[in-house]
């Protein structure tokens, strides 16, 4: 009977794998403070007066949405960063992982990343043509539109999306959570897809594209289930590095 005690009272063992730190949220949040740091100068500094001229589609419509609590708004997506960042350091902590950042888990995350991203554009060059890209831009440009749709689009559809739907319908439902899983990142991939032909800079629907981006939804999604936000943001974004840099050369 002691002994089962002293076996309980035992402090939970710290996890220093590098499979299961690169996808907890801490380190996804870390991973991804350069690029958020990045996108927003570099918006801040092409936009001049203009606050949603450059600025990715996932990242206009969550900041249209703050913008309802007044000035404050405009500025709440930024709060919500630094708490997520906040909350994730905590938890982790909690769960007595650890909280000191290993520069070569990084370092592995990004090589992991573009490998995935790199992945993707082979899945998707299989198909008859390239998922589009906005043309008629800079460089620069271009290149700031690919680091937000890799930071905004994995964040609301993958990491907010995939959350909500998980627990609608875990709670309706009553299914195990990897059922709710899977159906969660199929809808979400719907979802992620829909978006694109939405809105006044929406493309014209075409089946065609609907339907290789819905398998990139899919594909983004089941990285992002196994291997976390950081190295899902990175896959999408070095996917839409390729395609910029196929339209700038051609």
């Amino acid at each position: 009977m002691k002994e089962d005690q002293k076996e309980s009272y035992r402090p939970a063992i710290r996890s220093t794998s590098y499979w299961q730190l690169s996808r907890s949220p801490f380190y996804s949040f870390v991973f991804t403070l350069p690029f958020f740091a990045l996108y927003e100068i570099a918006t801040l500094t092409l936009n001049e007066d203009q606050l949603f001229h450059i600025r990715n589609g996932a990242d206009v419509l969550l900041r249209q949405f703050f913008a309802i609590f007044g000035d404050f708004g405009i500025h709440a997506l930024n709060i919500v960063f630094i708490v997520g960042f906040v909350v994730s350091f905590l938890l982790q902590k909690s769960r007595r992982q650890m909280t000191t950042v290993r520069g070569a888990y990084l370092m592995q995350m990004f090589t992991e990343g573009l490998l995935w991203g790199g992945l993707l554009f082979v899945f998707i060059k299989l198909a008859p043509t390239l998922l589009s890209f906005p043309s008629g831009r800079s460089l620069i440009q271009q290149i700031t539109l690919a680091v937000g749709a890799g930071l905004y689009e994995e964040f609301l559809f993958r990491v907010v999306a995939i959350f909500i739907l998980v627990t609608v319908i875990g709670a309706i439902l009553q299914w195990e959570r990897r059922w709710c899983t899977i159906t969660a990142v199929i809808i979400s991939a719907f979802l992620f897809s829909s978006f694109h032909y939405i809105g006044d800079f929406g493309e014209i629907f075409i089946l065609r594209t609907f339907l290789l981006r819905t398998l990139a939804g899919l594909f983004l999604g089941t990285v992002y289930v196994f291997r976390g936000f950081g190295i899902t943001a990175l896959a999408h974004m070095s996917y839409d590095f390729i395609v910029v840099s196929i339209i700038t050369t051609v």
